[in-house]
């Protein structure tokens, strides 16, 4: 199958002009007329799943988080983004990124967290102007099956995440009932949650000011990691192209993992 006809694939479940004005997303390396037999999805490309790709001859590869985020002037092997991107090119992968059109798509990241968490009357936390997109939207938001405190809640994320843990700021014991959901790094949407109702957001992670000025605000912030909050729907989403593409083998890295860890 060739490349540009998976792109329509991709762009139909994440349509691009829902991402972020801020975001570079769509092809950001490869061919459209090459042929593609092998698709591995990714939360980051890092050199270890760079060379993963190479080695398991894959000729796609989608990640969430864009390569090339910042405009660059010159691409050598003297860098590690500029080696890893070399040999790519190399071996004549291409590279698509989704990142915010897929936290926000009708099957994305968003949406997954809060079917994963059983939430009832899910909604968009922010919904797009664009009327041909109204009913998506950023974000999600939803009723737990019962409330639990802001404790329990914590341990119930740590678990259904398969996490160590759930940090969060606020009273233990406060009542949670609307759950709000923002993956990634987007503490910033606890005034929307605020705005829908909600008691809590779940996001991944936080700057020290931002866990403060929720504190500050009274409104229970949970963090589960960013990768605990995004890495599930990178996995769901080669689950979706296995589905749709027959002839095509996709899968999430199996050497992709977690940065940070605990003891």
């Amino acid at each position: 199958m060739k490349l540009s006809a998976i792109l329509q694939h991709l762009e139909q479940l994440a349509p691009l002009a829902t991402a972020e004005s801020w975001d570079n997303v769509g092809l950001l390396l490869g061919d459209r007329q090459a042929d593609v037999t092998k698709i591995m999805t990714c939360l980051s490309l890092t050199p270890d799943v760079a060379a993963e790709a190479v080695r398991d001859g894959v000729n796609l590869v989608v990640t969430h988080h864009p390569l090339l985020f910042k405009a660059v002037q010159r691409i050598t092997a003297d860098t590690v983004e500029g080696r890893m991107i070399w040999n790519l090119a190399r071996a004549g992968i291409a590279v698509y990124c989704p990142h915010t059109a897929w936290d926000n798509a009708p099957e994305g990241i968003n949406q997954g967290l809060a079917q994963t968490l059983r939430l009832t009357g899910i909604q968009p936390l922010r919904l797009f102007a664009d009327a041909a997109f109204s009913m998506n939207g950023a974000g999600r938001w939803g009723t737990l099956p019962q409330p639990l405190t802001l404790g329990e809640l914590a341990q119930t994320i740590a678990q259904k995440l398969g996490i160590a843990r759930t940090e969060f700021v606020g009273n233990s014991q406060q009542l949670i009932q609307r759950l709000a959901i923002a993956c990634g790094s987007a503490a910033e949407f606890w005034k929307d949650a605020r705005r829908c109702g909600c008691d809590a957001l779940l996001t991944g992670e936080t700057r020290f000011h931002g866990a403060l000025e929720v504190r500050d605000a009274e409104f229970p912030l949970l963090l589960a990691g960013h990768f605990a909050t995004e890495r599930p729907g990178m996995e769901h989403l080669a689950q979706l192209l296995a589905a749709a593409l027959p002839d095509i083998e996709a899968w999430a890295s199996r050497v992709e993992c977690d940065p940070l860890q605990s003891t």
